[in-house]
């Protein structure tokens, strides 16, 4: 397995967009492939946050996470935030998702953030309390 920025493999990002669209940005009536792709690829072209990073198994895309910077009016205070861990379901249990994580508070030390946050689903919670706890 390997990791990487999404900017030195920017090929991916329609896949990646893809995923987003179909786990996540489908709620927004307004999402469309194009424009998920379009802020992807956007996202992809740095090594700075805003960043999306993604997992090879091979030459096969498994993975892909970001470090966003969002005000979220219901989280004041909360800036830095790991979002979008997303592993397709032929690759889950394969440590990928941890391997995504791991990744992002490294790169959150890296760029001296000073706290990382998240939200996640309910069935992602223990996943993350082991990795954050």
């Amino acid at each position: 397995m390997k990791i990487s920025l999404l900017a030195d493999c920017p090929n991916e990002a329609s896949n990646v967009a893809n995923w987003y669209l179909q786990e996540w940005a489908h709620i927004d009536p307004a999402a469309t492939l194009e424009g998920v792709t379009q802020k992807v690829a956007l996202d992809a072209n740095r090594s700075e946050i805003p960043m999306v990073f993604v997992v090879h198994v091979g030459s096969e895309l498994a993975g892909a996470g970001e470090i966003k910077y969002r005000e979220l009016p219901e989280y004041h205070g909360f800036h830095y935030w790991l979002d979008e861990i997303y592993v397709p379901v032929e690759h889950r249990g394969k440590g990928i998702s941890t391997m995504l994580i791991e990744f992002a508070k490294s790169k959150a030390f890296e760029l001296q953030v000073p706290a990382l946050y998240l939200r996640c689903e309910e069935h992602n919670v223990k996943l993350y309390e082991s990795l954050f706890v």
